[in-house]
């Protein structure tokens, strides 16, 4: 026969399995460990090291330059500034609306405030500077760590990405949706290393704390429009 105590921590062992709060909150503090770490890594005693990687990079880079390189990376890169990602935000809230996805446009919403604290907490916490620029282009006077184009857009484009891929059961357009999205947000990564004002590892380390984050919201929110 349970006893009350232990009817009690059943219960509540269910709820933290299951519960959304529980599920965002674990999913932030860990896209936050994620920054963190990284952050401590490239900036700490051991900086040399990741230094090493993202200078080979940089190098490699300088050998690929060409004008056609420069203007699909400086026309992909609007794509995922600040502008762009609210006008299409804009936009996918107010389709979202109109389509009376109300669900989706919540985690719309919290998707995108929860990647503005992570990306300009961290900039702030872990204060890494610019590397010099590869090519001639207007610089801000932010941090380099993280990437804010390798966070929002990723989180941008795969959550409106889900919410397009839910409304079909064609398997291969699914398929098709992910890859084009994974390519779109590749290539706004990418364009923040060739243009040289982000080094690599702060693009990686945006994309894998996007990607925790993004992906611990939309877990939560898996039934079909």
């Amino acid at each position: 026969m349970r006893t009350p105590l232990l009817f009690c921590m059943e219960r509540l062992t269910y709820w933290l399995r299951n519960s959304a709060i529980i599920r965002i909150v674990g999913g932030f503090v860990l896209a936050a460990l994620v920054l963190a770490g990284i952050g401590w890594t490239v900036t700490g005693p051991y900086r040399e090291y990741p230094l090493g990687f993202d200078n080979a990079i940089r190098n490699a880079i300088r050998q690929m330059r060409s004008p056609m390189w420069a203007t699909l990376f400086l026309t992909v890169t609007k794509l995922g500034s600040t502008v762009y990602l609210a006008i299409i935000g804009c936009v996918a809230g107010i389709i979202f609306l109109f389509m009376r996805w109300f669900r989706p446009l919540l985690v719309l919403i919290l998707v995108m405030s929860g990647q503005a604290a992570l990306h300009h907490g961290f900039k702030w916490l872990i204060a890494r500077p610019r590397p010099s620029a590869l090519m001639t282009y207007p610089t801000a006077e932010s941090f380099s760590y993280p990437s804010g184009h390798a966070v929002a857009s990723l989180c941008l484009y795969f959550t409106i990405a889900w919410y397009v891929a839910a409304t079909t059961d064609n398997s291969a357009l699914k398929v098709i949706i992910t890859i084009l999205t994974a390519v779109l947000v590749f290539l706004i990564g990418m364009s923040r290393v060739y243009i040289g004002i982000h080094y690599p590892t702060d693009v990686l380390a945006g994309f894998l704390a996007a990607a925790i984050w993004t992906g611990a919201v939309l877990w939560i929110d898996r039934r079909r429009l």
